[in-house]
C-alpha cells in the first residue's frame, strides 16, 4: 500500500505538492491558533520541490505560498496577531524547533538519497566502462567475422549463380529441344503431369506425295530435302492453325491428330478445313508434286508411347482406316470417311466416292447413250428417255449419273413400274458403289470426296435471295474476305461462315443508312473480324450447350478487346474499325459489354454489326441448338429491340432489308 502510495506521489509530484499546499494553508489559517510559527512548515514542500522536481518549480511553489500568505494576512490580519506570553513563547519556539529538526531530516534524507545515486551513477559508470570494452572487442570480433562471411557468401553466391545460370541453360536447352520434337500442347500438359494415355474420339488425318519416289530418286538430295522442309514449313503453320497435333513425318507423309491432346468438338470440321487449306497452298504454289489426304473420325487410344524416347501418338482401328483412305484418295483432292462426312457436311460440299471408275469402251454403248442425249436435248421431261438414258448409263457402271436420270423419272411419272424397277435396281448398285472396299476392314466403308466449302451466302433460310444478288459482287470488290484470320476461329465452334454473312449484312445496312463508302467499307471489316477475338475463349465456353457461369461469361466478354488487339497485331491501322470490333456487343440499353456504353455513345458502326450478328446467330446452326429462318429470326431481334437491346433505327433497316 505505502509503495503504491509513493509511486502515485513521485508520479504526480506537481499535483501533489499543490494539493499539499492547499491543505496546510486550511489547516494552518482555519485550525491553528500560532499562525506565524507555522509559516516555517512551507519549507518542507520547497524542499521537497526543489529536490524532486527542479529549481523553477521550487520558485514558482515559494512564489506561490508567500502570495497565498500575503493574501490570507490581508483578508485576516487580526489572525496573524498573537498575545506573547510565556505558553506562546514557548510554543512557538517548539514548533519552530520541530520544524527546524524536520527540516534537518529531510535535508540528510536527500543528501544521502542523493549519494546513493552518485554511487550508483558511479558503479554504473564504471560497469558501463566494462561493458563498452566488452561490446567493442565483441564488435572487432564480430566485424571480422563478417569480413570472413561477406567473401563466404560472395562466393558461395557466385557459385550459385554460375550453378542457376547452367540450370536455366540447360532447362531452356531441355524446353527448346522438347518443342521442337513435341506438340507444345504436349509438352505443356507433360510439364504440368496433365497428360494422360485415354481412349478419345479424334479425327486422324495422313497426308503423302504423289510419286514422291520417282522424283526423289530423280533429283538431287539436297533439292528433294529442300522442297520437303518447304512443303512442311508450309503444312505445319497449317496444322497448328488449326489446332492439331503433328504427330510425325513419314518420309513425305504426314500423321495428324485433332482432338487430342486438346480436346475439341469440332474437331472432324478442323481436320476437313486445314486439309484443304494444305491442298490450296500446294496447288496454288509451284510445288513439283501433287498431295494425297485422308481423313477418318472415330474412337482412338492417344497417350505417350515408349520407355526412353516416348512420343504422344494415336492408335487403333482409325488410324488404320485414315491410312488407307488416304491411300485410295485422288491426288490433289481430301477424301474422308462417312463418320467425318456426317460431322461436316453441314458446312462442306462433299460427293460420294464411286468404287468404279465408269467404262465406255463399248461403242455401242456410247452410239446409244450419244442418242439418247440428242432425243432428250428435244424432249428433256420425258419420263421414258430419262429412264432409257439411266439404264445406258448403269450399263456402263456410270451409277450416280444412272441413278440422277432414273430418280428424275420418277418423280414425273410415280407410278411407272418400269421405271419403279429401274429406280430400285440403281438404288442397290449405288448403295453399292459408295461402298467401298477398305483393305483389312470387315465391313464396306462410304468415302466422299471434298469439293468444297457451302457458301453460306447461298443459304435461304438465312438470307432471301436478293440480298447476295445485290451485294456480293460490290463486297467482293471492296475487300477480300480475311479468311486468313477467320476460318480457323469459325471451325473451333462450329461457326463457319457467320464472319462472311455479318460482313456482307453490315454492309447492305449501313448502305440503306446511307453512310458514306468510307464508314461502310470500315463496317463491312468489322463484321468480318468481329469475333476473330474468340482464340482466347475456351472451347468449352464456346460450345457450351447450357448457360454461361459468372466466370465463364466474364470470359466471353473479353474477345472484343482481344479483336482489336489482333487486328493492330496483324497490320490493321484503323481506329474506327477498332472501335466497331470493341464495341460490337455494346447494348443500346447499356447492358452490354465491355464498357457498357449505350445509346449514341456507342458508335454507329458497332451498333449496326450488332444487329447483323445476333441476326446471324439465330440463324445459323449451332451445336447447341437448331437454325431459325429468316423470319423468326427478325422478329426474336425486333423483340429485343423493344427491351433495350439494339438501335430501332437500325432493326427498322433490317426489316425493310428482308421485306418484311
Amino acid at each position: 500500500m505505502m509503495d503504491r502510495l509513493k509511486n502515485y506521489f513521485m508520479t504526480y509530484f506537481e499535483q501533489s505538492f499543490v494539493l499539499l499546499v492547499l491543505i496546510s494553508i486550511v489547516l494552518i489559517f482555519y485550525f491553528l491558533p500560532n499562525k506565524l510559527a507555522m509559516l516555517n512548515f512551507f519549507y518542507i514542500p520547497i524542499l521537497g520541490a526543489a529536490y524532486y522536481i527542479n529549481h523553477r518549480g521550487a520558485m514558482l511553489g515559494s512564489i506561490f505560498c508567500v502570495f497565498t500568505v500575503i493574501l490570507f494576512a490581508w483578508l485576516y490580519p487580526s489572525n496573524f496577531f498573537v498575545e506573547q506570553t510565556p505558553m506562546n513563547l514557548g510554543l512557538h519556539i517548539v514548533i519552530w524547533g520541530g520544524f527546524l529538526i524536520l527540516t534537518g531530516v529531510i535535508v540528510g534524507t536527500l543528501r544521502q538519497n542523493l549519494l546513493n545515486e552518485i554511487s550508483q551513477g558511479v558503479t554504473l559508470k564504471t560497469e558501463l566502462k566494462v561493458s563498452k570494452k566488452n561490446l567493442e572487442k565483441v564488435s572487432r570480433d564480430l566485424q571480422e567475422h563478417t569480413e570472413h562471411m561477406e567473401d563466404k557468401i560472395k562466393e558461395r553466391t557466385h557459385h550459385l549463380e554460375k550453378s542457376k545460370e547452367a540450370v536455366e541453360e540447360m532447362k531452356e536447352r531441355v524446353e527448346d529441344a522438347l518443342y521442337s520434337t513435341m506438340d507444345p500442347a504436349v509438352v505443356k500438359l507433360l510439364i504440368e503431369k496433365r497428360l494422360r494415355t485415354e481412349k478419345r474420339n479424334i479425327s486422324v488425318l495422313f497426308s503423302d506425295l504423289k510419286s514422291f519416289t520417282t522424283f526423289s530418286e530423280a533429283s538431287q538430295p539436297e533439292i528433294v530435302v529442300t522442297q520437303l522442309n518447304r512443303l512442311f514449313a508450309e503444312m505445319e503453320t497449317i496444322l497448328l492453325e488449326y489446332k492439331a497435333h503433328i504427330d510425325k513425318y513419314m518420309g513425305d507423309g504426314i500423321m495428324a491428330e485433332f482432338g487430342a491432346p486438346t480436346h475439341y468438338d469440332r474437331h472432324a470440321l478442323m481436320a476437313v478445313m486445314a486439309a484443304m487449306k494444305m491442298q490450296n497452298w500446294v496447288r496454288s504454289s509451284d510445288f513439283p508434286l501433287k498431295m494425297r489426304i485422308g481423313i477418318a473420325t472415330g474412337e482412338a487410344i492417344v497417350g505417350l508411347i515408349g520407355q526412353k524416347r516416348q512420343s504422344y501418338t494415336a492408335l487403333g482401328d482409325v488410324v488404320n482406316l485414315a491410312s488407307r483412305i488416304e491411300q485410295r484418295c485422288t491426288e490433289g483432292l481430301v477424301t474422308i470417311d462417312e463418320t467425318t462426312y456426317e460431322a461436316v457436311n453441314r458446312y462442306v460440299a462433299a460427293k460420294p466416292l464411286i468404287a468404279q471408275q465408269a467404262d465406255t469402251s463399248d461403242p455401242g454403248l456410247s452410239k446409244q447413250i450419244e442418242e439418247c442425249a440428242i432425243r432428250l436435248n428435244t424432249n428433256e421431261n420425258d419420263p421414258e428417255l430419262l429412264t432409257e438414258m439411266g439404264l445406258l448409263l448403269m450399263a456402263c457402271d456410270h451409277i450416280e449419273d444412272a441413278h440422277a436420270y432414273i430418280s428424275r423419272a420418277l418423280h414425273i411419272a410415280p407410278d411407272n413400274k418400269r421405271i419403279k424397277i429401274a429406280f430400285a435396281e440403281s438404288s442397290m448398285k449405288m448403295e453399292k458403289s459408295q461402298a467401298l472396299k477398305i483393305k483389312g476392314k470387315r465391313r464396306l466403308i462410304r468415302l466422299y470426296e471434298v469439293t468444297g466449302m457451302l457458301d453460306p451466302l447461298e443459304d435461304l433460310e438465312t438470307l432471301p435471295p436478293h440480298i447476295p444478288e445485290t451485294y456480293r459482287r460490290i463486297v467482293d470488290s471492296l475487300v477480300e474476305f480475311p479468311s486468313y484470320a477467320i476460318d480457323s476461329v469459325e471451325a473451333i465452334d462450329g461457326s463457319v461462315g457467320h464472319a462472311r454473312v455479318v460482313g456482307l449484312l453490315s454492309y447492305a445496312l449501313a448502305d440503306m443508312l446511307d453512310l458514306p463508302d468510307k464508314e461502310k467499307k470500315d463496317i463491312l471489316l468489322g463484321g468480318y473480324f468481329c469475333d476473330v477475338g474468340k482464340t482466347i475463349v475456351p472451347q468449352h465456353i464456346l460450345n457450351r450447350r447450357e448457360s454461361l457461369s459468372e466466370k465463364e461469361f466474364e470470359e466471353m466478354t473479353k474477345h472484343s478487346r482481344e479483336s482489336a488487339r489482333i487486328l493492330k497485331k496483324i497490320g490493321y491501322d484503323n481506329e474506327a474499325l477498332f472501335d466497331i470490333v470493341a464495341a460490337h456487343h455494346e447494348r443500346y440499353n447499356g447492358s452490354g459489354y465491355p464498357s457498357g456504353l449505350s445509346g449514341e455513345n456507342i458508335p454507329l458502326g458497332a451498333r449496326i454489326v450488332a444487329v447483323a450478328d445476333s441476326y446471324d446467330a439465330l440463324t445459323s446452326w449451332r451445336p447447341y441448338r437448331s437454325s431459325w429462318n429468316y423470319q423468326a429470326a427478325y422478329s426474336e431481334v425486333r423483340k429485343m429491340t423493344e427491351l433495350g437491346a439494339y438501335d430501332p433505327r437500325i432493326v427498322d433497316c433490317l426489316g425493310q432489308l428482308l421485306r418484311l
